[in-house]
């Protein structure tokens, strides 16, 4: 019985092999989109590279990839539309400023190696918040909520999309070269983890935070400052360190002049004029200035703060 049953099995496993020699397989199922000329995001995939991957060694990663989200929470793909405006307006209000600013080599050796764009929020219910980007290993930068970005709105623009990179980018920046402890002894008393968010932006300030989240610990407390100071407007600013008070007031400007110090020295950015140099451009989009970096081929038809992408939202090119 038992060599019989031996034969058999070296019988199925003769068939199986013949099987395999006789099989011929067709073209893989996973696609790339740069090499595939039948992926209507071809012509934006090759911009990316371009502009992202070939210039500052970065991966623009707008498809959604489960494996690449927490998986606590629930998200929805970036359209295709609001990829392709953040990717034009990252460049020209993130991406060039530090290249005319601090360096045109200093993004790509220090800079994030990926930055991912998610269509939702991530909400935690149980705590009242939604997580608008986050940073991971020093490596990526995730933007969220995109989908509900107006691209005539620049406050918006600055409250999704450019503080979030700013404050993101200081997070990698201070993992590898730290920031001063002395800044954590400034307000050691008032930093909650855990209610931050039942805080008002005007009693934030005046207990000596940008934001209620900078009063959530002292790392967040270090990169809210630098970020808020680089995008909010001259009028903004001056509201909150007149609405925090004479004591308020205070401890904000101790930590902006340890951030400006910190800059400075760590790493040879002039805080000045990387905010001067930010302030300007998003007071008035400059279309030429686009243009020459190779943004867009035409001027737009309405070019009164509204940035056109290159796809519609049904994935026609325009």
């Amino acid at each position: 019985m038992k060599k019989i049953l031996y034969i058999f099995l070296l019988c199925a496993v003769a068939l199986g092999m013949a099987s395999c020699e006789g099989d011929k397989f067709g073209p893989s199922i996973f696609i790339d989109p740069v090499e595939s000329e039948d992926v209507y995001t071809r012509e934006f995939d090759l911009w990316l590279k371009k502009h992202y991957t070939d210039k500052y060694n970065v991966d623009f990663l707008y498809r959604l990839d489960d494996n690449a989200t927490d998986p606590d929470y629930n998200v929805v793909p970036v359209s295709i539309g609001k990829a392709d405006t953040v990717a034009h307006l990252a460049l020209y209000l993130w991406y060039d400023v530090y290249d005319s600013v601090v360096s045109p080599t200093f993004l790509k050796e220090y800079g994030p190696k990926m930055i991912q764009l998610i269509g939702s929020a991530m909400i935690n219910a149980a705590q009242g918040t939604e997580k608008l980007g986050y940073a991971e290993g020093g490596n990526k930068i995730t933007l969220l909520k995109i989908n509900k970005m107006e691209t005539n709105n620049i406050e918006q623009l600055n409250e999704y999309i450019f503080k979030t990179m700013h404050h993101e980018f200081s997070h990698i920046l201070h993992q590898q070269k730290t920031y001063p402890k002395e800044f954590g002894l400034i307000t050691p008393e008032d930093y909650d983890p855990n209610r931050w968010q039942d805080r008002s932006n005007q009693e934030a300030w005046q207990l000596g935070y940008v934001s209620p989240y900078a009063s959530s610990q002292t790392r967040e407390d270090f990169v809210e400052t630098i970020a808020n100071y680089i995008v909010k407007t001259d009028a903004d600013w001056q509201k909150m360190i007149t609405t925090a008070g004479p004591t308020g007031a205070a401890f904000i400007n101790q930590k902006l002049e340890m951030c400006r110090t910190w800059l400075a020295e760590k790493w040879q950015i002039d805080l000045e004029a990387m905010r001067a140099e930010v302030q300007k451009r998003q007071a008035n989009l400059d279309w030429d200035m686009i243009m020459s970096l190779g943004f867009l081929n035409e001027q737009p038809e309405n070019p009164d703060g509204v940035l056109p992408p290159i796809f519609f939202e049904n994935g026609e090119t325009n």
